[in-house]
């Protein structure tokens, strides 16, 4: 009967964690966003507490006939449930909210980093099931806001651009033709044999060739960076290329 409980457990449990790891995978962290953090370590951590202590400490506080078993299984039960919940809610608290361009790269923007929370375009409006979104860190064009601005940034300690949500705009076909003139150039990605073959394996996958893509860097929450593909035609991210693009241009 212990382990009929104990497995029983386990089989809910797994079931409930499967289904919001996967959504939180394709919808918090799209585009291989998994890879640059926020998502393994509490993926893990979310897996061990509710896969392996919850169904564990079930089999060895079951007793047939023991006094008070019911109790002790609806302490257990809401200690998991709360475990499950407190995880759940870190990730959605780590996962980007935003990818913003500034200067000439993206940034990952997690839900936390956010100052304040709501942007000025109500387009860009994040939920609880909204998938990370492309903005443009827009920069006042008057002189004094300005100055204002990065006066407060650089000696008062204001979250920076990427994190000011009110100075948002979305990336659409039209500014996206601007930030062309700012990918990565073709002479840096192609110097060495083994991007030669990283980008060889992408086309494999994706199809098309060099010239059918603009090429970003791009940072994440665990700073690293990567190289962020965009389909020139469609103006959409297609992937990403685990290559240091900074590396690149000190070389």
């Amino acid at each position: 009967m212990r382990t009929k409980i104990a497995l029983r457990n386990l089989y809910i449990s797994q079931a409930v964690i499967f289904i919001f790891l996967i959504f939180a995978y394709y919808t918090w962290f799209p585009h291989s966003f998994s890879k640059l953090g926020g998502f393994n370590k509490t993926a893990f951590m979310l897996v061990f507490a509710d896969l392996i202590l919850g169904p564990l400490l079930v089999f060895i506080v079951f007793k047939e006939g023991k006094k008070y078993l019911k109790f002790d299984i609806n302490v257990l039960l809401s200690i998991q449930i709360g475990a499950f919940l407190f995880g759940a809610y870190s990730l959605y608290l780590k996962h980007p909210s935003y990818a913003v361009f500034s200067d000439n790269r993206f940034v990952l923007v997690n839900v936390s980093q956010l100052h304040p929370q709501e942007p000025f375009y109500k387009q860009l409006k994040n939920s609880f099931f909204s998938s990370p979104k492309l903005v443009v860190a827009n920069i006042p064009s008057d002189d004094m806001k300005r100055e204002q601005l990065m006066f407060n940034i650089i000696i008062n300690g204001a979250p920076d651009l990427n994190k000011r949500p009110e100075y948002f705009k979305p990336l659409k076909q039209q500014n996206f033709k601007t930030l062309l003139s700012k990918s990565i150039p073709s002479d840096l990605l192609l110097q060495s044999d083994t991007n030669k073959e990283k980008f060889a394996t992408f086309y494999a996958q994706h199809g098309g060739e060099f010239s059918d893509y603009a090429y970003f860097p791009l940072s994440g929450n665990n700073k690293k960076n990567v190289i962020w593909v965009f389909d020139r035609q469609i103006f959409k991210p297609i992937g990403i290329i685990d290559t240091d693009p900074w590396v690149l241009a000190k070389k």
